[in-house]
């Protein structure tokens, strides 16, 4: 769910950047053409061009607000790639590397004491109970998420 929200909330702050930009780059196009229509050397000219100083402030505001909200987009992308690598790296290191073998043993019977169970076939109507699988498959589960918490 906290993900859901973070990307509404990126894409909402993608959308607001490309929203400024608009009106930035509308803004210009005002500027060029009420300059370009006056005469060279007019007072007219002078006046528009003062006004354009005191709208040069404003769109270097304008503009660093939106490399701001680029920065912090940029900055959550990479919390989330960075995130996505070391689920992704904690996924292949234990699905291949056996656990500590300290810890492993001691909650380990001896394997000498266990003997495999002999693989009986199947009849069509006996349906293969999967509950333990499911209830190891959710510690596990639950084991990774605490372990990539804790980080």
């Amino acid at each position: 769910m906290t993900a859901d929200r973070g990307r509404v909330d990126s894409a909402e702050a993608a959308e607001d950047a490309v929203r400024k930009i608009q009106r930035l780059r509308k803004a210009f196009g005002r500027s060029k053409v009420l300059l370009t229509d006056e005469e060279p050397g007019s007072p007219a000219l002078i006046q528009r061009a003062s006004e354009l100083v005191a709208e040069l402030s404003r769109w270097e505001e304008q503009l660093e607000a939106i490399r701001c909200d680029m920065a912090e987009l940029l900055a959550e992308r990479d919390r989330w790639r960075i995130a996505h690598d070391k689920l992704r790296e904690r996924l292949d290191r234990h699905t291949l590397e056996p656990r500590s073998e300290s810890r492993s043993e001691a909650n380990r019977p001896a394997q000498s004491a266990r003997q495999p169970a002999p693989i009986r076939p199947r009849s069509a109507d006996e349906s293969q109970d999967f509950t333990a699988i499911d209830r190891e498959l959710e510690r596990l589960n639950a084991s990774m998420l605490r372990a990539f918490n804790s980080e």
